[in-house]
């Protein structure tokens, strides 16, 4: 099955989101802070469109496409009211083998994260 990453030209930015289910979440809950991010980032220049999947431990995975790592920066300062340290991001850039600066961008510090 094919990705949208497969289809993107590089260089662009990942943007991955992890989300642990709450244990006190029920049904009529239906909007996570996730969902409100991916809401958000469909209005923001740069979006390139998104990937979603969750793991079999009930983890939800985000993966927004970006074309400029200030893109990426606009989404995520337009959007730290609403994840307020809920979630884990990771930014990537995605560049051809041929280019050396793929590494981790921005990581959220894990003592910033919420308990």
């Amino acid at each position: 099955m094919s990705s949208l990453a497969d289809t993107l030209e590089t260089p662009y930015y990942a943007a991955i989101i992890e989300s642990t289910p709450q244990a006190d979440f029920t049904a009529s809950e239906t909007i996570t802070t996730a969902d409100q991010l991916v809401s958000l980032a469909v209005r923001r220049p740069g979006f390139l469109g998104l990937e979603t999947a969750r793991g079999v431990d009930g983890r939800a995975l985000t993966v927004a496409y970006w074309r400029e790592l200030a893109d990426v920066e606009g989404w995520t300062m337009a959007g730290q009211a609403t994840a307020q340290g809920e979630l884990n991001l990771e930014v990537k850039r995605v560049a051809n083998a041929a280019d050396n600066a793929v590494r981790a961008l921005y990581v959220v510090p894990e003592e910033s994260r919420a308990v």
